[in-house]
């Protein structure tokens, strides 16, 4: 099976504005290329709390329409012996508390996301994460943390910065010790050096990269751009629900042969368009090979080795 070795996965990971090497590898050979990042793992035989492969799914909440789906998304996640994390916006919770109570109810983990998610189409239209001061982003977190204290009586231990890619920096670990946080979930595969593995980053922080799309393996696997993307390249090879679904089980698949990593995220307001996702959800839970965890979990289990993002 062919592998990228580490060398050239720390070139790779520094080369997320190259469009050149992009648009290559995304239009020339897209699977190989993710396929290839994964069967490094292969190798190492991780041990994922007795099984083969680990699995976190997790939803952001960034708008009323992902919020006002929550009570759907929790009821069709119930009959399931696993739990899932929500990335949770303070603005949200505090005009929304009885929804987002109910993701503790059920008993899932909630993410700091923010208090505004700074650039909302909605709450802070051109405000970049990556543009505002420290001060500001501390601000941000701490907020939302505190609304989730007051709120809902939760105290969050990870965060997840808005929007991804050019809008992280390095200095999210230096905030997250500062609230004494464990984790972040902000960064993705192709941009880290460890085969889509949770590492230690800067301050003992964890960060658990999120997978890449199968087909744009520069690109965040998610519904958004599966499903809504206006970019023609995104439109032409994704083909709806249906060919969603085939990608999700191809990383799937990808971790299960190679005992790698897989944390996908959705969008709860895209749930209702994808009639077949239970089928995900039914692998997951009768497919012995998975170990399908929230972060939480998955601190409380397994150890991590040094890496750097």
């Amino acid at each position: 099976m062919m592998k990228i070795s580490p060398p050239l996965m720390r070139w790779i990971a520094t080369q997320q504005n190259n469009y050149p090497l992009m648009g290559m590898l995304t239009f020339g050979m897209p699977k190989l290329f993710l396929k290839s990042i994964y069967a490094h793992n292969a190798e190492d035989k991780l041990n994922w709390n007795g099984r083969r492969s680990c699995v976190t799914l997790s939803f952001d909440c960034d708008y009323p329409e992902d919020i006002e789906a929550i009570p759907d998304l929790l009821k069709l996640l119930k009959p399931y012996p696993y739990k899932t994390s929500f990335a949770c916006v303070g603005y949200w919770i505090e005009k929304y508390p009885k929804e987002h109570a109910m993701i503790l109810e059920h008993g899932h983990e909630i993410m700091n996301h923010t208090q505004t998610h700074p650039d909302n189409d909605i709450l802070t239209p051109g405000r970049k994460f990556k543009r505002i001061s420290r001060d500001e982003k501390m601000a941000e977190i701490s907020q939302c943390h505190e609304v989730c204290r007051k709120v809902l009586g939760y105290a969050p231990k990870g965060l997840r910065i808005p929007h991804f890619k050019h809008l992280f920096t390095d200095e999210i670990y230096g905030l997250l010790k500062e609230m004494g946080y464990l984790y972040s979930s902000s960064t993705w595969v192709t941009g880290t050096t460890t085969y889509g593995r949770p590492f230690h980053a800067e301050h003992g922080i964890v960060e658990f990269p999120l997978s890449n799309c199968p087909l744009h393996p520069f690109t965040v696997f998610d519904t958004w751009h599966s499903l809504n993307a206006q970019r023609l390249s995104h439109r032409i090879v994704h083909r709806g629900p249906e060919s969603y679904c085939d990608l999700f089980n191809d990383l799937l698949t990808w971790g299960d042969t190679t005992g790698s990593y897989i944390n996908v995220y959705m969008d709860p307001l895209d749930m209702k368009k994808i009639g077949n996702f239970k089928t995900i959800l039914d692998r997951l839970a009768h497919e012995e090979t998975f170990w399908v965890a929230t972060y939480e979990e998955i601190l409380r289990e397994l150890p991590f080795g040094s890496a750097h993002v």
